[in-house]
């Protein structure tokens, strides 16, 4: 059974200063994904960033078909996939993976 937890008040917890504009704009991230969890742009399956994460959450016995990718502040960019309970089938979560700086991202796309 898939748990929801609200993902704005796990923003609060973040190292970072209430002013910092990484940390407004991962909280306004995770806000529009939870109204939309389609709002972040598809990476491709074949990907390297997408085999990247898969192999990642394979290790830890997490199964994932799907990345997306959501803009943030200072060229920074948080990494998020979208995971159905087929037992539930009005329950999707939205399970924020990484947030990384551009130089980051460009290594994992390349």
């Amino acid at each position: 059974m898939l748990q929801y937890t609200n993902l704005v008040t796990q923003s609060d917890k973040l190292a970072m200063s209430d002013n910092d504009p990484l940390k407004k704009g991962i909280k306004r991230a995770i806000e529009c994904i939870e109204k939309d969890c389609q709002a972040g742009e598809h990476i491709k399956p074949n990907s390297p960033i997408m085999k990247h994460y898969i192999k990642k959450l394979t290790a830890m016995g997490v199964k994932i078909n799907n990345i997306r990718v959501y803009d943030l502040p200072q060229a920074y960019r948080l990494i998020y996939t979208i995971i159905s309970n087929p037992t539930e089938v009005k329950v999707v979560v939205s399970m924020i993976l990484d947030y990384l700086d551009h130089t980051k991202y460009d290594r994992l796309t390349k």
